[in-house]
């Protein structure tokens, strides 16, 4: 059995295995960054900490409007957060399924799990923050 924690991102859920999570914060303010990278809507406060701010809804090209809570995930010695509209809680799959042959998936896309009579897509944040885009990250302190 593998967990995952389900979100949404604008009216589309989402899973991301739960080993790539940290936890789940609601920031009072996102502060602006001078020269922000791609995505990146600023940073915001987190116990002392300045945290990069990565705007998932704008990198999944998938409308993002309203409140919303900041899934922190952690790469080495960088912690990033990842914009969703809601985060539901955690999940449990026997098994992660392939994308139908048909789908040609980007390489941050893990699969598919069942979830209530439906599939969520499994987002790695670990392959989503890769080489460059997580150099540009390291940078925002």
């Amino acid at each position: 059995m593998e967990y995952y924690l389900k979100y949404a991102v604008g009216e589309v859920n989402f899973a991301t295995p739960i080993n790539e999570v940290g936890e789940i914060v609601r920031p009072r303010e996102v502060i602006a960054v001078e020269k922000p990278a791609k995505n990146v809507l600023g940073a915001f406060d987190l116990r002392g900490e300045k945290i990069p701010l990565y705007n998932l809804p704008a990198f999944l090209d998938i409308a993002g409007i309203g409140p919303f809570e900041v899934i922190i995930s952690r790469f080495g010695d960088v912690l990033v957060g990842f914009k969703v509209q809601r985060v539901f809680g955690i999940v449990a799959a026997d098994e992660l399924l392939p994308f139908p042959d048909i789908v040609k998936a980007k390489d941050f896309l893990l699969g598919v799990i069942p979830d209530q009579g439906t599939f969520l897509q499994v987002i790695s944040f670990n392959k989503l923050i890769a080489g460059p885009r997580r150099q540009i990250l390291k940078k925002i302190k």
